[in-house]
């Protein structure tokens, strides 16, 4: 039995027969008994079942590559829960300082002088600097590491704004609102203390900035609902 391959112009029209076409020249040079070839009605049929699950399958794996935008623009109501730390007060020395990170909240633990416990926002509201990279307790106030801005634990009030380094400090205290630090709740755990530090922060506060983030995105574009001004 010989057989012969003829290559077919890609997109000629008698490409999708060849499959049907090589069949029946099997058949006839290895059965001369008619009843024996494959219906070309079954020929068709398997050619098309073969397209028809590349096709599925590419469909499949671009499905797969997309990726869904989530987000929301809905106003997000606060949800305040004490959360404990994994912080012991024994743990914290006079004018020590702890940064952790609660329900997407950066805050930091410490202790004045006087060993009293206190809990503030880590981030300096001067331009966000870190105050858990070198900030230092003086009594009862805080003082940013970076331009000297200083703050009292027990009540987050400013007390001296972008003092230092001479001249360089007070310029770049002139290019941001003057404002209060960040001040949260603390407590030691258990029936009469002296266990975790606990800290009441707002469990929602980063759903709360994320929506307030892509209204800001759609409103650049249009009004949050879709629509346009």
């Amino acid at each position: 039995m010989s057989l012969t391959f003829v290559a077919l112009p890609q997109g000629s029209g008698v490409a999708s027969q060849a499959p049907l076409a090589a069949l029946r020249g099997i058949s006839s040079a290895a059965a001369p008994d008619a009843s024996w070839r494959l219906p070309e009605k079954a020929g068709l049929a398997f050619c098309s079942a073969v397209a028809g699950a590349g096709l599925a399958a590419s469909k499949q794996r671009k499905a797969k590559a997309k990726t869904a935008a989530k987000y929301t623009t809905q106003i997000i109501l606060p949800s305040l829960t004490w959360v404990k730390t994994g912080i012991s007060a024994k743990d914290l020395a006079p004018t020590q300082l702890k940064a952790v990170t609660l329900a997407g909240n950066d805050v930091l633990i410490g202790k004045t002088e006087a060993n009293k416990l206190f809990c503030v926002g880590n981030l300096c509201p001067h331009i966000g600097t870190p105050m858990s990279e070198g900030a230092d307790v003086i009594g009862d106030v805080i003082v940013c590491p970076l331009h000297g801005s200083s703050f009292k634990t027990t009540t987050g009030e400013l007390i001296d704004w972008c003092v230092s380094p001479p001249i360089i400090g007070p310029l770049t205290g002139l290019v941001v609102e003057k404002k209060n630090l960040l001040i949260f709740d603390c407590r030691e755990s258990g029936f009469l203390g002296g266990g975790e530090i606990e800290v009441l922060v707002d469990t929602n506060a980063k759903k709360a900035y994320e929506a307030d983030y892509w209204k800001g995105i759609l409103d650049a574009q249009g009004k949050d609902d879709g629509s346009y001004y």
